[in-house]
């Protein structure tokens, strides 16, 4: 289930800060929406749920890094291969890493979706399973974040949009973070090309202003100029 990840990841923080179920109710988060949240049942909303961890002072950074559950290093080793994969144009190592990746962990499919939307477009169904996780995602961790910097650009626009307004929302989580900046870059680069090559280059403009309130001093600016 997607949802379980996140609510265990909650119950263990709070467990390890000393909370109750009932010292929530405050910010409006009964005890029996927060233990259905905690086991899987249901989601909370992502206001709700920036209200607890700030009540734990839990960013929302380290509470993604929770969702991983210490797998981050192994995500960051695989999306390297894909990356380095994709700029040397070596379809062959794309199509391995989509055919070990493809029956495994719904992480893995999406691995293996990150992989091959890079050398072929990706069936409808693939997209919908892509679309159903990213609907569920709450905080964009690396592993998110990756996918979206692959293959984001393959995504509705209306999850698009929803996506950008999440990040947006989140900008000052991302500030000393250098990499997640790096990702957030690929990703919106990638969205302002699609933009362009359907021809709407005030959408494109507009992602590319939104792009520049995460640069941060030292980062490398990138320009773009339509015509």
């Amino acid at each position: 289930m997607v949802y379980f990840k996140y609510g265990k990841a909650f119950h263990d923080l709070r467990i390890q800060h000393g909370f109750s179920l009932s010292a929530f109710e405050e910010l409006g988060i009964a005890k029996s929406t927060l233990s259905n949240f905690e086991n899987g049942k249901s989601m909370l909303s992502f206001d709700r749920l920036d209200f607890a961890l700030q009540k734990m002072n839990v960013s929302p950074l380290d509470y993604s890094l929770m969702i991983n559950n210490g797998e981050q290093d192994n995500y960051i080793s695989i999306f390297d291969e894909i990356e380095h994969a994709y700029y040397q144009r070596n379809i062959k190592q794309l199509q391995y890493i989509y055919e070990i990746n493809k029956e495994g962990s719904n992480e893995q499919k999406l691995i293996a979706f990150s992989a091959r939307g890079l050398y072929r477009r990706l069936t409808i169904e693939e997209l919908n399973e892509i679309e159903f996780y990213l609907k569920g995602v709450q905080f964009w961790g690396f592993f998110e974040l990756s996918i979206l910097a692959n293959i984001g650009d393959k995504l509705d626009n209306s999850i698009i949009n929803n996506i950008i307004d999440d990040l947006r929302y989140d900008k000052a989580y991302y500030e000393n973070n250098l990499y997640y900046r790096v990702l957030i870059y690929r990703f919106f680069y990638k969205i302002i090309f699609k933009f362009i090559d359907s021809e709407k280059k005030e959408k494109a403009q507009e992602i590319l202003m939104i792009s520049k309130q995460f640069f941060m001093p030292g980062d490398e600016s990138c320009h773009y100029k339509f015509c």
